[in-house]
């Protein structure tokens, strides 16, 4: 079993602490407490790790702190019969809800400090054409990404990754080609440091802040626009037609980074270096906010489309053939 805290390979102890009554579980490595229902649960709602890989202020928290939003305030659960998410313990309710209040009341949460975090775990049920999994979301420092001894310190966490997502707000970066290059050169290089291997891992690249690059979105590429702008969850009750747009959309964001922003040696390097490589785009706010500060109500766009990628490619084989055999 795969311990949410130290994310080593373990079997779970069960020993009474703190003058409880009741047995809890224990991982044997680092002896943090995990929540009795991932551990108890842990082989029908496997885990699915998701890293949020990028450099400071690109919109890696706020990018989770939306998705908690979509998913506690949004009508995901009327489109999708037996859909819901929990959190597992504690602090995993505190971060999911305390994020969507936030939200609400029109403040952003505060940049992350770099140290390995703890993850926000989420159990997922119900996503159409999806196994059932544990989210396990790791969020650090965008420092963490700038050099790889840094990532080793302090973003272990990306090596159990199936899937390494790179959230990069292109409107962000002084020089688009060369800052894309040295995130996916720094986490290349950080990843063989914790003996982990690229090739065995999925890319996902996720464009944020999209709503700033609408203006270059003409021409050849109005459909990313168009994409976009019409991100609201409705879409989402068709799942397979979704996904197959999604695809669309991931190669013509393919041809848009290499004739656009001429990231040829990027895409390169992923091609070589990952089993594959897709692409996404999303708003998390729908505009620029004030500061810390919302002056308008949050429209969040396409913002569960990276999660859908990050699963899609978590899961290969059995589980997800049986799952659509039965068309879910």
């Amino acid at each position: 079993m795969l311990c949410p805290f130290c994310i080593d390979d373990v079997k779970f102890k069960k020993e009474k602490i703190g003058g409880r009554s009741t047995l809890v579980y224990l991982c044997p490595t680092c002896n943090e407490q995990v929540p009795a229902l991932y551990a108890k649960d842990y082989s029908k709602y496997p885990p699915v790790v998701i890293s949020a890989i990028g450099f400071r202020q690109h919109g890696k928290t706020v990018y989770f702190a939306t998705l908690f939003f979509t998913l506690k305030k949004l009508t995901l659960a009327r489109d999708w019969p037996d859909f819901y998410t929990m959190g597992l313990n504690e602090d995993s309710l505190d971060t999911v809800y305390g994020n969507a209040r936030m939200l609400d009341d029109g403040f952003l949460p505060d940049s992350t400090p770099k140290n390995f975090p703890r993850p926000t775990m989420i159990r997922a049920e119900g996503v159409p054409m999806q196994p059932n999994c544990s989210l396990l979301m790791f969020d650090t420092g965008g420092e963490c990404f700038e050099k790889p001894t840094q990532l080793v310190q302090f973003a272990g966490f990306v090596r159990r990754a199936e899937a390494a997502m790179l959230l990069i707000s292109i409107a962000d970066l002084d020089d688009a080609r060369a800052g894309m290059q040295q995130l996916l050169n720094t986490y290349i290089v950080g990843m063989g440091e914790l003996s982990g291997d690229t090739k065995n891992q999925n890319l996902i690249v996720v464009f944020t802040k999209a709503d700033k690059l609408v203006g270059h979105f003409t021409g050849k590429w109005a459909d990313l626009a168009t994409y976009l702008i019409d991100g609201s969850v409705d879409a989402l009750a068709e799942t397979e037609t979704y996904l197959d747009r999604m695809r669309e959309i991931s190669d013509l964001l393919h041809d848009f980074t290499e004739e656009e922003l001429h990231a040829h040696e990027f895409i390169n390097a992923a091609e070589s270096n990952f089993k594959s490589l897709s692409f996404s785009i999303i708003s998390a706010l729908g505009t620029e906010p004030d500061g810390a500060e919302l002056s308008v109500e949050i429209v969040p766009r396409r913002i569960l489309d990276p999660i859908l990628w990050v699963m899609e490619k978590s899961f290969d084989g059995p589980l997800r053939s049986l799952k659509r055999w039965w068309g879910w």
